[in-house]
């Protein structure tokens, strides 16, 4: 029965990936270079005196007119010295604006009140989202917004490429690449399934017509659930494309615990998801947790032809994207990143299933 069921699967996982390269390599077009409506960009920052600087550099480094800029930066009870380095932009640049939400305030702690805070002050007819540890490509609006020159289009994600020099962030770095090519291709292919909110735009109508973060059911990924929400209703399309010219740079998680705090709040924000996007994450569990069971109950070459299938096309689906953005390097964490992708794909699905606490920026969540 398990060996039926490995083949099976290997033959289903190398055609699912292979597709999914082959979509999300396609998935580059732009449209109008000339289209230049008004754009807001909301940043919600907490303790990030050590990013901050660096990320409003690259925004007063954009293409685009500042004229059609509207930059609001989201103070979100810092302690530290994030608000003091924002108001020196502001004074600096007219269209860059603050907004400081105090310790004090009425508004739920959490990320999610934040942006809301920060997408009500704005004016735009497009709404850009990035990190305050975050750096974006002096292309990044003019590039994305393109792809809004078509009517049907309600949100544009993008790449991002995580720094760092160890080999624990390599592989953080090459694990994102993974996941958001599938992000890439599933929205290439017509049943869009996730983005990431370092990189994200929505089309204010769009955003409104579902009625903003007060109507879409709280998450502790806010960015996914606002995606979701928009793509789920039927009326918007969704683009990912991979293009280096919106792509965004971002840091890896430093420690172990940062980055296990991370995969259970993406994984915890994730449970909402609809059938067919489940379906997608639901099968690579499935898959792993055969090659186990395959360890013990199946014949050795049952588990090795499994195996290499899963190395092989893994390998072919982060390929298009390490080219596109130049960082081939990354493959010399390959053998790591697998193990560890093996690894949290079979151990976070339980956690989540069981419920946890979540904790983002100080703040605690009941899952």
């Amino acid at each position: 029965m398990i060996v039926s069921l490995l083949l099976l699967f290997s033959a289903i996982y190398l055609v699912m990936i292979l597709l999914f390269a082959g979509a999300s390599a396609s998935s580059g077009t732009r449209l109008d270079q000339g289209y230049r409506p008004r754009v807001a960009i909301v940043i919600a920052a907490r303790n990030e005196e050590d990013h901050i600087g660096a990320c409003l550099d690259s925004l007063v480094a954009l293409r685009y007119p500042a004229e059609f800029l509207d930059v609001v930066v989201v103070d979100d009870r810092s302690t530290d010295r994030t608000g003091e380095i924002i108001g020196q932009f502001t004074k600096i640049h007219p269209h860059i604006r603050a907004l400081r939400i105090e310790p004090e305030s009425p508004l739920p702690p959490g990320k999610t009140s934040a942006v809301m805070s920060g997408i009500d002050m704005s004016g735009g007819e497009i709404i850009m989202f990035t990190d305050a540890d975050c750096a974006v490509s002096p292309g990044w609006v003019e590039n994305t917004v393109a792809h809004y020159s078509d009517s049907s289009v309600g949100v544009v994600a993008g790449f991002t490429s995580l720094a760092g020099e160890s080999r624990f962030e390599k592989m953080q770095a090459l694990d994102w690449f993974v996941l958001t090519s599938v992000a890439s291709a599933t929205a290439r292919l017509g049943f869009p399934v996730t983005a990431i909110g370092t990189n994200l735009s929505v089309r204010r109508e769009a955003y409104d017509s579902v009625g903003g973060y007060r109507k879409i059911p709280f998450s502790v990924t806010e960015d996914y659930a606002l995606f979701h929400a928009v793509t789920a209703s039927g009326r918007w399309r969704a683009r990912f494309p991979m293009d280096r010219s919106t792509l965004v740079r971002s840091t890896a998680c430093r420690t172990l615990k940062q980055l296990f705090s991370q995969k259970k709040r993406w994984f915890t924000g994730g449970r909402g998801m609809d059938f067919k996007s489940l379906l997608i994450f639901a099968f690579p569990y499935i898959f792993n947790l055969l090659m186990l069971l395959g360890v013990f109950f199946a014949p050795w070459w049952t588990v090795g032809l499994a195996l290499g299938v899963k190395l092989i096309v893994d390998l072919l689906l982060c390929l298009p994207s390490l080219i596109t953005f130049r960082r081939l390097s990354l493959l010399l964490v390959y053998p790591l990143f697998e193990i560890y992708y093996y690894a949290y794909v079979l151990l976070f699905p339980p956690l989540v299933i069981f419920g946890s606490e979540i904790t983002w920026k100080e703040t605690r969540f009941r899952s």
